[in-house]
């Protein structure tokens, strides 16, 4: 069993010497590629274990080449009920990683990047911490509690993805709360700073999506 997997993903994947450092670092990691996802692992060098989806985004002759190395390929019709990355993700979950990350998932459409965060609620769900990642941020559904250790200045952003998040607690941020309520559709969880070490978001319930962003003042027109 892999302790780690992560899903490439066809959208936008960004700065690549940013994903290379980070696969880098993970051991015992299992590479799940959506076929549109391909071309981003031909840029950097990167073998996919698993292909999955309709390849219909990637030339036949690449996809032959993969088989003849032994990766595995799962193949489904065009006329499928689910995205690419939903069918990774599922397979993912059914290998009991302690954690999965989901790469080239955010940007470009904007149906699929809505799609693609209310997918980490699935890995809530199935008790797997389940990242959305690029080179500015990471989006996770929080599961009971976090903390931030060594992140004092990075913006935190917090969104509700059930009618209602109950029990909302900051520790070490910017606007702190204690057994607050969040409701679908405000916004006052947006930009948040962290200033202090060892910062702490609590629920009690509700899906809350947790939006980190890595560096300080990284998107300024929205401060």
């Amino acid at each position: 069993m892999s302790q780690i997997i992560n899903i490439v993903s066809g959208g936008r994947l960004g700065d690549q010497s940013f994903f290379q450092k980070k696969i880098a670092r993970m051991e015992n990691c299992l590479i799940i590629c959506c076929d549109g996802g391909v071309r981003h692992l031909q840029q950097t060098g990167i073998k996919p274990d698993v292909i999955i989806g309709d390849m219909d985004s990637i030339d036949p002759a690449q996809l032959e080449s993969y088989s003849r190395q032994g990766i595995k390929i799962i193949k489904y019709p065009a006329n499928k009920d689910f995205t690419d990355t939903e069918l990774a993700l599922n397979y993912a979950i059914n290998l009991k990683p302690a954690a999965i990350y989901i790469w080239a998932a955010l940007g470009g459409r904007l149906d699929h990047t809505l799609a693609n965060v209310f997918l980490l609620i699935k890995g809530k769900d199935a008790s797997i911490e389940t990242y959305l990642i690029d080179e500015y941020c990471e989006a996770f559904i929080l599961n009971g509690s976090n903390e931030f250790s060594s992140a004092v200045g990075q913006t935190v952003s917090l969104i509700a993805l059930s009618p209602q998040i109950e029990g909302m607690t900051l520790r070490g941020f910017l606007y702190p709360s204690d057994d607050a309520i969040l409701r679908m559709g405000e916004s006052r969880g947006i930009s948040n700073i962290i200033n202090e070490d060892d910062a702490k978001i609590s629920v009690r319930s509700g899906n809350l999506l947790v939006i980190r962003y890595w560096q300080k003042d990284i998107f300024r027109e929205a401060l």
